[in-house]
């Protein structure tokens, strides 16, 4: 059985623990569920949960869960091309990938309790910030960009 992280909002865990993971609506009509593969290095496990902060959450949960390993499942990149094959071989393809961080899994049908493993806070400050090669890069100073960020005022118009 192949096993999953789901980082949901922290005030919902007990709804999601007796309840179990819901679909969400993304673009195109499709329903699925965000999720990432649980791997032996930590911060790539966790690696959405900054980004989830930086837009808003405060109170994250991580919510570990198991699936069938023929189970279809889509894996790509954030706002990328999908490809869809079986939940043991999504871990397996973010295992051998290059570059895995910004990889994501897309499951196709919602969780039922009994498949959740555990639930637990979501570590503080795990992961890469605005996109995965930002590091090292300064942020853009368009107010597009910095719609809604920490001190974006300071950035916008500051053009260098």
């Amino acid at each position: 059985m192949a096993t999953f992280l789901r980082i949901v909002d922290g005030r919902k865990a007990g709804h999601v623990a007796s309840r179990g993971l819901a679909l969400s609506r993304l673009g195109d009509g499709l329903r699925a569920l965000y999720c990432f593969p649980v791997l032996r290095d930590f911060a790539m496990t966790h690696q959405w949960s900054r980004e989830l902060r930086r837009c808003g959450q405060r109170h994250l949960a991580c919510v570990q869960f198991r699936i069938p390993d023929e189970e279809p499942v889509q894996i790509g990149t954030y706002n990328g091309e999908k490809l869809t094959m079986g939940a043991a071989a999504a871990v397996a393809t973010v295992l051998e990938h290059q570059q895995p961080v910004g990889l994501e899994v897309l499951v196709l049908r919602s969780v039922r309790p009994a498949q959740i493993m555990r639930i637990y806070p979501a570590p503080r400050l795990v992961g890469w910030r605005y996109h995965p090669k930002a590091k090292g890069m300064l942020p853009c100073h368009c107010s597009y960009c910095n719609r809604g960020e920490i001190r974006a005022q300071r950035l916008i118009g500051t053009e260098s």
